[in-house]
């Protein structure tokens, strides 16, 4: 799966957790039968896909959790979800300023934006064969997530916050980061980008 969704602010995790039961059962699950898949519910952009360990606590490359209870992993816009405090504790809300790609890739999640990844790991290692796994891959046949992993080799994700956890300090003292790297870049080995827009 490699589903692309416009920028805007979504929350990453269980979509059983937040979503209002007249979404979660009246249309994703009467209308699409609980699927897979990339779905537009009243004009705004949510993305579903089973996680391959099922239920489980997961961590992502920035060691941020995700409690997911139904065995799906989402990405919903924020404009779906009635109470934003159920975000809290079950997953993580982000600000894209760019377009996303949310891919699954044999277990592995990969929530995308321009250079920055958001990876999620979850493999059941314990029945894990990877020649019969769904695997996603680019335009030219190769595994996605070797190209990804490559077009982001040298880049950091010092900067990637969710939106509950941004201060206004923090913003300043971001902005203030980004103009020191900026004259200092070629004094780095890495270089910090933003990935999601501070608000």
């Amino acid at each position: 799966m490699n589903e692309i969704l416009l920028p805007g602010k979504y929350y990453l995790g269980d979509p059983t957790l937040v979503l209002p039961n007249k979404i979660y059962i009246g249309i994703w699950g009467e209308l699409y039968d609980y699927a897979n898949g990339n779905y537009d519910i009243n004009g705004v952009q949510c993305v579903m896909h089973t996680t391959h360990k099922g239920d489980d606590t997961f961590i992502d490359n920035k060691n941020r959790k995700y409690v997911v209870t139904s065995g799906v992993l989402s990405l919903i816009n924020v404009e779906l979800i009635e109470n934003i405090n159920l975000c809290k504790n079950n997953g993580h809300v982000f600000e894209f300023v760019k377009k996303i790609n949310f891919i699954y890739d044999a277990g592995i999640f990969y929530i995308k934006s321009g250079k920055k990844i958001i990876t999620i790991d979850t493999r059941n290692m314990d029945e894990y064969n990877s020649d019969y796994e769904e695997h996603c891959e680019n335009e030219e046949g190769e595994p996605i997530s070797k190209t990804i992993n490559h077009n982001s080799d040298n880049e950091s994700c010092d900067e990637i916050k969710s939106i509950e956890n941004n201060s206004d300090n923090e913003k300043n003292q971001d902005n203030e980061n980004n103009s020191d790297n900026e004259k200092n870049e070629d004094n780095k080995d890495k270089h910090l980008f933003n990935f999601f827009k501070k608000i």
